[in-house]
C-alpha cells in the first residue's frame, strides 16, 4: 500500500521458501491477501512441506511450520492459484528462479535483470550478517542441509563480489539492499545509501 499498489493489483507472488516468516503474509488468519495473484514456489519445497511423511520425520521445532504452510497455501491451492516451478525456470521476462537449496530443500533466489542491470533476491542465504559475511561456514538450526547451505552461501557471496551484483536479502538490516565486497579472503556487506523521507 505504501508503494501505491493495492493487493488486488498483484498478479504473481514469488516465494523463496516455505518457512512461516516467508509464506505467512500471503494469507493472514487464513484470508487471502492477494485475491488475484498466482503464488509461485519451488516444486521441491512444495513437495517437502506439504508431505505428511516429512512432517513426521522433522524435528519438533519445525513441526509448526508444516501446519502454518498448509494454512497459508490452502486458499490459493483451493482456487488453483499455486503454480510450482522447477529450478532455473524463467518465471516472467527478466525473472529467473535460481536454485539455492540448503536452507530448505527447494530454497530459491530470484535473478531479476533489465538490460545490463542485475538484482539477486536471496531469501534466506544469510540470517546473521555480522557473523556469516566474515564466516560463511556458520549455519543455523533451521537449515535443512547445513553443508549445502554453507556451500551455496560461499558460492553466492563469491559471485556477488566478483560481479558487483545488487543483492536484496531478507535478514539483513534495513534497507536490505546492497553489494558484497571481498577483502583479504573475507566478505563484507555494503548497504545501499538511502534517504529517510519524513511525511507529515
Amino acid at each position: 500500500m505504501a508503494a501505491g499498489y493495492r493487493p488486488e493489483q498483484i498478479d504473481e507472488v514469488y516465494l523463496t521458501h516455505l518457512h512461516a516468516d516467508h509464506v505467512g503474509g500471503i494469507a493472514p488468519h487464513g484470508k487471502v491477501a492477494f485475491p488475484n495473484a498466482i503464488v509461485r514456489v519451488s516444486q521441491n519445497d512444495l513437495d517437502y512441506w506439504l508431505d505428511p511423511k516429512s512432517e513426521d520425520q522433522a524435528a519438533a521445532f519445525l513441526k509448526p511450520m508444516f501446519e502454518g504452510d498448509r494454512a497459508s497455501l490452502k486458499p490459493y491451492l483451493d482456487s488453483g492459484r499455486v503454480r510450482p516451478f522447477q529450478p532455473g525456470a524463467e518465471l516472467s521476462p527478466g525473472i529467473r528462479a535460481i536454485p539455492t537449496f540448503g536452507h530448505t530443500p527447494g530454497h530459491t533466489s530470484y535473478e531479476v535483470t533489465s538490460g545490463p542491470h542485475r538484482l539477486l533476491v536471496w531469501g534466506d542465504l544469510v540470517h546473521v550478517a555480522p557473523i556469516q559475511f566474515p564466516d560463511p561456514a556458520v549455519t543455523v538450526t533451521y537449515d535443512s542441509d547445513p553443508l549445502a547451505a554453507e556451500a551455496r552461501r560461499m558460492a553466492e557471496f563469491s559471485d556477488a563480489a566478483r560481479t558487483d551484483t545488487w543483492i536484496a536479502a531478507a535478514h539483513i538490516a534495513f534497507p536490505g539492499l546492497g553489494h558484497v565486497r571481498a577483502t583479504d579472503g573475507r566478505f563484507e556487506w555494503i548497504p545501499a545509501n538511502y534517504t529517510t523521507v519524513l511525511r507529515p
